[in-house]
């Protein structure tokens, strides 16, 4: 394990933006400047190769 990638977006079947982590102690981290509206976030975890596993079941946040 060498990391996690943080997905995220305002559709939950298009998360065309994304974060990296590259840190594999981390176990919080605030994706900030969202606008308001519904955000949906999904996760994957990474080894040293960049091989990236399968995304996480989607989870959503409201933003007012």
């Amino acid at each position: 394990l060498a990391g996690y990638r943080i997905y995220y977006g305002t559709n939950a079947n298009s998360l065309t933006q994304s974060v990296n982590i590259g840190t594999v102690g981390v176990t919080t981290y605030m994706v900030s400047s969202l606008s308001a509206g519904t955000w949906y976030f999904a996760i994957r975890s990474y080894n040293a190769s960049g091989v990236e596993s399968d995304l996480s079941n989607v989870a959503s946040k409201t933003i007012s």
